[in-house]
């Protein structure tokens, strides 16, 4: 896997598009997330700002470990989501930290999204992909189901909820897809 992560200035299938965050983005997101039900499987405390949203976004960014897209449809911010980096177990990345705006749930924007976010990270030479979700997040799970990832399990994490409790994960991988013939893939 080449890291750091070398994306397009948008990945898009003409209604669905990621982009890299940018400070300008982050009023509208905070406007995209001021449903709770965003930020419910989240551990950390809920920005009560755009200023603090971007901080939050900032702090995220600043080892280099991690790429934090826009999310849009229609050319409206619904979200975000990131690719996180592990020098460590460099063959592949985690796909996470997506949140969306509950009104543009069960549409489809975000498998549309994360197929555009798939294809990219896999050109860039990652054998897998993993995503987490907390072990509460059904909907999380079935959505990551949806793309063809292997459910490893619920595994024990570091994370600390809003509530106090300690976060377990469920734990999914999706493999390189095998190519054909023609080297063309078969990318989802």
């Amino acid at each position: 896997m080449r890291w750091p992560l070398r994306l397009p200035d948008e990945l898009t299938d003409g209604v669905v598009s990621l982009r890299p965050y940018d400070q300008a983005d982050s009023t509208a997101m905070f406007n995209a997330l001021a449903d709770v039900r965003a930020w419910e499987h989240i551990p950390h405390p809920i920005p009560v700002s755009p200023v603090e949203l971007d901080m939050a976004i900032q702090g995220n960014l600043a080892d280099g470990q991690r790429v934090s897209l826009t999310v849009r449809s229609g050319g409206r911010v619904v979200g975000m989501t990131a690719v996180l980096y592990d020098a460590n177990d460099a063959a592949g990345v985690e796909v996470g930290g997506t949140q969306l705006d509950p009104a543009i749930w069960g549409t489809g924007v975000n498998g549309r999204a994360k197929r555009l976010l798939i294809a990219a990270i896999f050109e860039h030479g990652a054998d897998w992909i993993r995503f987490r979700t907390d072990e509460r997040n059904g909907r999380s799970a079935a959505a990551i189901r949806k793309l063809g990832a292997r459910d490893l399990g619920v595994h024990r994490d570091t994370r600390v909820r809003r509530d106090g409790t300690q976060r377990r994960s469920r734990m999914f991988r999706l493999d390189r897809p095998s190519t054909d013939r023609d080297g063309a893939g078969d990318l989802l």
